[in-house]
């Protein structure tokens, strides 16, 4: 047993009270014999389980009551239902690693940096707290998006083109409600967002997997199924692409667009994971400039899951018609969430944040490419940057029983068939490498 999963059983065995201070990193590393990086790391860890809280300058505090923090199902109740993604949403953090999931760990955020915006937004927005927002989205914010996009992705568009959301999940139902009729055919990536096919099929739309390369969509492909059918529109992430990690070359960006004008469809282009990159990154609605494309983002995954704000921007003759969908389902983004994004927009917070996010996750990323090469596995597709790996093991055509023994050991894992169109994807899975460790990497021995 590793050493986080030795103090991880000891907070729930309750050998600490809560709110006690547990051992300083040095003192910790004296008495079990580890690397002070080790004791730092599992910290990180349990802090992300939320099973530690960290104060500042004081140390790393209990923040569970022993096994009460996680109760185990009754006897003959099922621990959770049988669909995968909502097995792992709802597994109980402080039980389970995670290691599938598509956020950061919490022991990324900072907190404290958060919660001084938070006051700063609670102190000039107080209509915020309790009045419905603007329905397209709170001007200031739209504004500061319209500048964020000319700096991050060199895409001119006005604050009359942006639309904020709650999260990129409500902008892409906007997007396909307004576009789909029953029977239309909708390009998507293959492998894709589960959700994303779940949505499409939920509007009358027939999803057609278009297989993801290390460098975009393959075009080839593409030919073949623009030559049988009429597309309605392209789902299509461009920078960090989920799963696989694979980004977006100017060419094959090119050959899209190309693609999308010859045969008339649209392209949407989910762009969520966009902030993790650093420097410029190429995009769909760069070369197009909003003509036939939609463009998405979203702070949910950079800044925290529970913070349900995204923005789709896009052609002016779309923005009244979304408008009153989004009038029709939500209303509104709740007001005080939007002051906040544009708080930390506005005083540079947010940039700050997400440098030190890319930062992170480029190292992530070769500590578990390292430690999973070692253990034989293989990837598709090798990101210097963002959260996904696509991996799979040669000695494991079908992945079904692995993932079923890590969550025997309390490591959670999204089978390949959970990203499938209509491809076979049994012999891969996702690992967000935010979440992994050296410890988790024995987990993946074969």
């Amino acid at each position: 047993m590793g050493f986080y999963d030795e103090i991880r059983a000891d907070l729930l065995a309750g050998r600490w009270e809560r709110g006690q201070r547990l051992p300083s990193i040095r003192a910790m590393a004296a008495q079990r014999r580890v690397s002070l990086h080790t004791v730092v790391s599992a910290y990180g860890r349990l802090v992300g389980d939320g099973l530690l809280e960290a104060q500042q300058g004081r140390g790393c505090f209990v923040a569970i009551q022993g096994a009460l923090a996680a109760p185990a199902p009754p006897a003959g109740e099922p621990a959770l239902p049988g669909d995968p993604l909502f097995r792992l949403l709802q597994a109980p953090t402080g039980r389970y690693v995670k290691l599938g999931c598509g956020w950061l760990p919490a022991s990324w955020r900072d907190t404290d940096l958060l919660a001084r915006a938070i006051r700063r937004t609670a102190r000039l927005g107080q209509s915020g707290l309790v009045e419905y927002g603007d329905i397209q989205g709170y001007v200031p914010l739209r504004q500061l998006l319209s500048a964020h996009l000319r700096q991050a992705v060199r895409l001119e568009a006005v604050p009359g083109q942006v639309i904020t959301t709650l999260g990129a999940t409500q902008a892409l139902d906007l997007v396909a409600r307004h576009l789909l009729c029953p029977g239309d055919r909708v390009l998507v990536d293959e492998p894709c967002n589960g959700n994303l096919v779940r949505l499409i099929r939920l509007c009358g739309g027939v999803p057609v997997g278009v297989p993801r390369r290390e460098d975009g969509p393959d075009l080839g492909f593409l030919d073949e199924v623009l030559a049988r059918h009429r597309v309605r529109a392209f789902f299509c992430n461009s920078t960090f692409h989920n799963p696989t990690g694979a980004g977006l070359a100017p060419q094959a960006a090119f050959g899209v667009l190309k693609r999308a004008m010859e045969h008339d469809f649209l392209i949407v282009e989910d762009d969520v994971y966009g902030d993790f990159h650093p420097g410029g990154r190429q995009t769909f609605a760069e070369l197009d400039g909003l003509e036939r494309v939609v463009h998405i983002g979203s702070f949910s995954k950079s800044l925290s899951a529970s913070l349900r704000i995204g923005y789709l921007a896009c052609p002016k003759a779309m923005v009244e018609p979304l408008i009153r969908l989004k009038l029709l389902t939500s209303v509104a983004v709740p007001g005080f969430c939007e002051r906040f994004v544009h708080t930390i927009l506005a005083d540079g917070t947010y940039l700050r944040h997400a440098r030190a996010i890319q930062r992170r996750l480029a190292t992530q990323q070769q500590l578990a490419q390292k430690a999973l090469r070692k253990r034989g596995w293989r990837f598709d597709v090798a990101p210097a940057g963002g959260m996904f790996l696509w991996a799979r093991h040669p000695a494991l055509p079908d992945l079904t029983d692995f993932i079923a023994r890590l969550e025997e050991k309390r490591i959670l894992l999204l089978p390949g068939s959970a990203f499938s169109v209509s491809a076979d994807h049994r012999s891969a899975t996702r690992i967000n490498v935010a979440h992994f460790s050296p410890e988790l990497a024995r987990a993946f021995q074969v």
